[in-house]
This record gives C-alpha cells, structure tokens and sequence, in this order.
C-alpha cells in the first residue's frame, strides 16, 4: 500500500502563472513522499536515461513581471511559451532550450529570484532549464508504467500523454534535486484534451524514484501548472475528473 501525503496547493493561478512554491509529492523533504519503483539489474538501465544535452549558460537577466504575464529580457535562447484558455501569454522565467514539440509550450513560471533561491544559488548564479521530447531508455518507461500502476491500485485509471526530459542546471552542473518546489506550467496539446478530465504528472529520477505531482489549474483545461523539487523524465497523465483529489 502506498502510503500518500496531501499535497498542499497555496499557489494561485489568476490567469497567468505567478504561484509560491507550495509542498509536493516530489520528494521526501518538506511533507512529501516518494514512491521507488522496481529496480533493474541492469546497472546500464537501472535509472531512467534522459536526454543531456550541453546546458546553454548565459548571463542572467532581469525579469519584468506583469499581473499576466512573466517576461524574459533575453531573445537569444529558444523559448516555448504556453498560451492559457484566456489567451494569455506566459513566457519562461528561466533561460534554456525549450523545444518540445508534442505540447504546446512548456515555462518555468516561479518568479527568477524565487528559482535561485530554490537551487540555493546567489544572485549572481547562473540556472537554465532544458526540456526536449524524452529520450528516457526502457528502465524509465517501467518505472512511469510503475507509476500507472500506482495510480490505479488507488483507483485512478490514468491515461499516458506527452513525456518529456526537463533537466536543470546551475552554473552548468546539472542538478536533480532543488531545496524548495518551483512552478512549471505545460500547454497541453489538443489532442489529448477531453471534456470532463483532469491532468498530472508523473515524474521519474535518477534510481527509479517515482512521485505523482497533481494540477494546480484545474480551472484551464489548456494547460497543467505543477510544483516540483526535482527533475528528470515527466509523464504528462489524464483521468476522470477528480480522480487526484487524495493526493492533493
């Protein structure tokens, strides 16, 4: 039986995405669990391969912020930006290479000061955020079926959508874990949408660790706004409305 931790939602989503971090379901620390999924033996596929592209660093730049939207000075990275239902456009707080393509625009919506201060890092700090379509190996894809397979033994008969790799750097050293949960908000794509469902995420890391991260903008049904204090492979999941309320 796995045991669940209410995820405390204190973050609000008022037409743009501008949410204080708030506990998750992503790891141990701060009042959340984690689930560990079955271990291979094989050392070669034992943790889920994500895709580690050279992080791109650039010097950091300041963030304006309006009551919709969050805006980046820097125009020579790629950004993915995420439309909302009421059309607005929100655009990454944090710098990096956002080109997946099966969803429809992936940022980092907690404010840039709030991001360093997550990864304990100085203003002078340097963090980037990567997100691709997944490359995760066979050991990863067990261990989001793992996932599935929890969800249902709670009774939630999830549906497998887009998976991504979101890695995170500072200063060019990947990191896995953070001290505190940053906000991330993915469109999702049309054709995964369905009248009367909801959306969450399955996140997998490094050893097999599975964590279940739940929405915290049901009210828009374009898109997942998720809390997370790590990074890896992220398995975008829907079910029957209400279907997540015990791990919320």
């Amino acid at each position: 039986m796995v045991s669940k931790k209410v995820l405390k939602n204190i973050g609000v989503f008022a037409m743009a995405v501008m949410l204080a971090a708030a506990p998750v379901l992503a790891v141990s620390a701060n009042g959340s669990s984690f689930m560990r999924a079955t271990q291979d033996s094989d050392p070669t596929t034992s943790d889920p391969a994500t895709s580690d592209p050279k992080p791109v660093v650039t010097p950091s730049s300041p963030v304006s912020t309006t009551a919709k939207t969050t805006v980046t000075n820097t125009a020579t990275l790629r950004k993915n930006p995420v439309i909302s239902a009421a059309g607005d456009k929100l655009v990454s707080s944090v710098d990096g290479v956002y080109d997946a393509k099966s969803v429809n625009g992936v940022i980092v919506a907690t404010l840039k000061a709030d991001v360093l201060a997550a990864f304990g890092a100085g203003a002078d700090a340097v963090v980037t955020v990567d997100v691709h379509e997944s490359n995760h190996g066979p050991a990863a894809e067990r261990s989001i079926n793992d996932g599935l397979a929890i969800l249902a033994a709670n009774q939630v008969q999830a549906v497998k959508g887009p998976v991504l790799d979101i890695n995170a750097y500072l200063n060019g050293k990947k990191v896995t874990d953070i001290n505190a949960p940053v906000n991330l908000v993915v469109g999702i794509p049309e054709s995964f949408r369905q009248a009367g469902y909801e959306y969450a995420v399955i996140l997998v890391q490094e050893g097999g660790r599975v964590s279940i991260l739940t929405d915290l903008a049901s009210f828009d049904n374009t898109l997942v706004s998720f809390n997370t204090t790590g990074f890896g492979v992220f398995a975008i999941v829907k079910a029957p409305a209400g279907s997540f309320d015990s791990y919320k």
